[in-house]
């Protein structure tokens, strides 16, 4: 006889082979979804974080005029700044570290004073960051034509600069 069974398998036998495959396949698909939702956040989610980190730190550069530059001069400024960013696309043509390292070095460079300089930095970033960022440079002779021209409480953009 050597040992072998023959006959059918009881039900309650083939239950616990049948659960096992079930909670594996459940296991298995919870997994592919945390490992899409992972590339979905790194590819797409987080890239869009940093950009609208950045969006908002040149935002903020609106309420912090610097002394020697009027308020139209400002504005003119701000705005154009802002306009470049959102026709850079960074959100689109570059990786989210890269934006996060640029958000950095912007977050350092706002630590201190702020002045046209600081506006002619952010520019000369984005034109390394992206394509459209390198495009974008054509406009920046015409912002600092706007600057020379602009009324000293203009405020074309409506940037409401203090």
């Amino acid at each position: 006889m050597g040992g072998v069974m023959s006959g059918p398998v009881s039900r309650s036998a083939a239950q616990p082979t049948r659960l096992r495959k079930w909670l594996v396949a459940v296991i298995v698909v919870l997994g592919l979804i945390v490992s899409a939702c992972g590339w979905f956040d790194r590819k797409y989610l987080a890239p869009r974080r940093h950009d609208k980190t950045v969006e908002r730190l040149i935002g903020s550069l609106a309420q912090r005029r610097p002394p020697n530059v009027t308020r139209g001069q400002w504005a003119s400024a701000v705005a154009w700044t802002w306009n470049l960013h959102g026709n850079s696309l960074l959100m689109f043509e570059v990786d989210g570290p890269t934006i996060a390292a640029f958000e950095q070095r912007l977050k350092d460079r706002l630590d201190g004073n702020v002045d046209m300089a600081t506006i002619d930095w952010i520019w000369n970033e984005y034109a390394h960051l992206s394509p459209h960022g390198a495009k974008y440079q054509r406009f920046k002779a015409r912002m600092h034509e706007e600057i020379e021209t602009v009324g000293p409480d203009d405020d074309p953009w409506g940037m409401k600069v203090p």
